[in-house]
């Protein structure tokens, strides 16, 4: 879910309350901070951005794309502690690709091939469709369109979807409260083989969205197979919209995009691949470019009907807008992300509510648990509040049977872009 859909009114922002007014933070500026826990201090470890639900549960997910290692857990409201440790995940050769989407006291990531729910009001956790209702052969959920829709009578989700006999995947509407699917669409063309899903991004305007998808036709020991890429759009019922060729990307395996994708008001959409490259592209057009000039690019992010590629530039973090014309601005220094650095070189006050009595801890100079800088990380942020987000951050370290471990913190931060 992108930063532009209505923020929620959440519980959480309690903590930010003065005098009995709300106080908003200021881009740059620190809300008040509760202890996760202390976690396996990995390089590979990707703490993506946490997300809340509009019960005002907030949802930290800790894993790596490189390990099939998962864990999530459920902050309930100021006082209220963490529990659950769900650990679903299928496939050792895929990690963890992040949170899908929340609604009122649920929330959804993908890891691996499996989709994983997580209840808000229990801190249960169950794995979507692990096998075929009718074969019961195992699924693997080769995509997943990151976005939930949602009625008052059933919340679903559209993904490409495949059993070890299928000889290709199928689109599918997944029907999250039944656990099964509830419409599918074979995947064209049919003879394709080894079709890999390099990203996925949502679209809330379709209310599904869209993925690169890579795949082979022929082939055999004696002549090379024709490899093909696409941008294919989706709309809520998993049939293909739009199909967009895009060129340069034929030697990009699985999950080559750093993460989500986003699409910007003027259609342009945007993925940043594991060399650093851009991807630009709309329902007519694509073009991949691999020079950005002084920026580093780590991700993309939505903010107001903007897509910006986020990264580096001379050593500061700096994001470029995709234009309407379908190109990359030039970069420009994110003060804000500057501005929450700033703000963690000092003493930070944490609350540990885990346990009763509730404790006031302070920690000096907690860094951000992933990326260089804050915000700079492949995952646009989530929406907590007006112009408010989630981050977390690390603490204190320690060291106990040759395993070094570190304590984690969520908390809000303001934002804006640029």
């Amino acid at each position: 879910m992108a930063f532009s859909r209505l923020a929620r009114p959440l519980l959480g922002l309690a903590a930010l309350t003065c005098g009995g007014c709300l106080e908003y933070l200021e881009p740059g500026d620190l809300g008040q901070f509760r202890y996760l826990g202390d976690y396996v201090a990995e390089e590979e470890f990707l703490f993506p951005r946490p997300v809340a639900d509009r019960n005002g549960s907030i949802y930290a997910l800790m894993g790596s794309p490189e390990l099939a290692q998962t864990e999530a857990t459920v902050g309930y409201p100021a006082g209220g502690g963490w529990r659950g440790r769900c650990s679903v995940h299928q496939n050792v050769d895929r990690g963890l690709h992040g949170w899908l989407d929340t609604t009122v006291d649920r929330a959804w990531y993908w890891s691996g091939d499996a989709i994983a729910e997580v209840n808000g009001s229990t801190s249960d956790c169950r794995q979507i469709l692990s096998r075929d209702p009718n074969s019961q052969s195992q699924l693997a959920f080769k995509a997943v369109i990151p976005q939930v829709k949602w009625t008052p009578s059933r919340r679903t989700m559209v993904g490409l979807v495949k059993a070890p006999s299928d000889p290709v995947p199928f689109q599918v509407v997944i029907d999250l409260d039944l656990r099964r699917y509830s419409r599918f669409e074979e995947f064209v063309p049919r003879n394709a083989d080894n079709v890999v899903s390099l990203g996925v991004g949502g679209d809330e305007a379709t209310e599904a969205g869209f993925m690169v998808i890579r795949y082979e036709i022929g082939g055999s020991d004696a002549e090379e197979p024709d490899v093909r890429v696409e941008a294919r759009f989706l709309d809520a019922n998993a049939e293909v919209t739009d199909i967009v060729a895009v060129g340069g990307l034929d030697a990009f395996e699985e999950d080559a995009m750093t993460g989500y994708m986003q699409v910007g008001t003027a259609g342009w959409a945007a993925g940043v691949l594991s060399d650093g490259s851009v991807l630009l592209f709309d329902r007519a057009n694509a073009q991949h470019i691999t020079d950005t000039g002084p920026l580093e690019p780590v991700g993309v992010h939505l903010w107001e009907g903007t897509a910006w590629v986020v990264g580096m530039a001379n050593g500061r973090p700096s994001i470029a807008a995709v234009n309407d014309q379908g190109r990359l601005d030039s970069p420009v220094v994110w003060a804000a992300s500057e501005r929450l650095a700033n703000s963690l070189r000092t003493n930070v006050v944490v609350q540990d509510d885990r346990f009763t009595p509730i404790r006031t801890l302070t920690w000096a100079n907690p860094e951000p648990a992933f990326g260089a800088f804050p915000l700079v990380v492949p995952n646009a942020p989530w929406a907590y509040a007006t112009d408010t987000s989630l981050m977390m951050v690390a603490g204190p370290s320690y060291t106990s049977g040759g395993q070094t471990f570190v304590s984690l913190a969520a908390g809000p931060v303001g934002l804006s872009y640029p």
